[in-house]
């Protein structure tokens, strides 16, 4: 098939939408309990540790639905919604898409033209994909992106606004005793210029 078609893959997805933003933001506010606990090293553990939440939250979301099918093989879990739309979630790249390792099974899945096996080859594939933020405290952007291999074709938002708490930083008091400021003297004009 070639490029997802967004009319259509919004219209097959339009109704899942909300649980699909559901799932990715409780699977980032408990991504984020677990760093209260424990700090990563590496950045590929955290990447591997939200995606992990997500898989399971997702799995549990959708498995049942009989409009959903749970495509869960080796180390990526995918959903067919309506036998029409194949999405799986991933961390978005530089570029938008998502984030890959270019392994045979990737590439049936992000090439247009390739057919994945045991699926109709008329099935529309797309991302979710979610980019944190620079300090990787917030979901910056979650979208259902349409792709051919490396280039984003067409995205739309997942809209749901900011899923972080926002503290509010205590006001500063002022200090008890305000410093105190001694100008300088000037110096005596040399001599009152004779």
């Amino acid at each position: 098939m070639a490029v997802a078609e967004m009319g259509e893959v919004k219209g097959v997805l339009a109704d899942f939408e909300p649980r699909i933003r559901s799932v990715v933001h409780a699977s980032w506010v408990e991504f984020l309990d677990l760093q209260k606990a424990r700090r990563f090293m590496y950045a590929r553990t955290r990447a591997n540790a939200y995606f992990d939440i997500l898989a399971q939250n997702a799995i549990q979301e959708f498995e049942g639905d009989r409009h959903i099918r749970v495509l869960a093989k080796g180390s990526t879990v995918q959903f067919l919604f309506r036998e029409r739309v194949l999405l799986r979630f991933k961390k978005a790249n530089a570029n938008g898409v998502g984030s890959n390792i270019e392994t045979q099974e990737v590439l049936n899945f992000i090439d247009p033209q390739l057919n994945i096996p045991g699926l109709l080859p008329d099935v529309h594939r797309v991302e979710v994909c979610y980019q944190p933020d620079a300090l990787g405290m917030q979901l910056q952007e979650v979208a259902v992106v349409a792709r051919n291999r490396t280039k984003r074709v067409w995205a739309y938002p997942l809209e749901g606004g900011a899923i972080a708490e926002v503290i509010p930083l205590p006001a500063r008091s002022p200090d008890e005793m305000p410093p105190t400021v001694i100008p300088k003297k000037r110096k005596k004009e040399s001599k009152e210029q004779e």
